[in-house]
């Protein structure tokens, strides 16, 4: 009797800290979210978006950036980009478990 509360205590105790697969599909997902959703606001929106229209229609010229400028922001939108990309890869391999 004694081994069998001493097994179960230790089973418990054992799974207590596990993450249910659902908790980390949920975690991966709001990452993934997160990460996608700065991409696409720092370097998709910018490229697609109507700012560039309202100014030329008021009669501003848009600022063209300079080359360090334009890498530093391709470098930033890859590393986004990989992140999102990875977070997205890691939610395909922990659903398919």
């Amino acid at each position: 009797m004694r081994i069998a509360v001493i097994l179960i205590a230790l089973g418990v105790l054992g799974t207590a800290g596990c993450e249910s697969k659902q908790e980390h599909l949920a975690k991966l997902q709001d990452a993934y979210s997160k990460a996608h959703k700065q991409y696409y606001d720092d370097c998709v929106a910018p490229l697609y978006g109507d700012s560039g229209s309202n100014s030329y229609l008021k009669g501003t010229k848009p600022k063209t950036p300079t080359p360090q400028q334009q890498a530093e922001h391709d470098r930033r939108c890859q590393a986004e980009l990989n992140r999102a990309s990875d977070l997205q890869q890691q939610l395909a391999a922990a659903a398919s478990k």
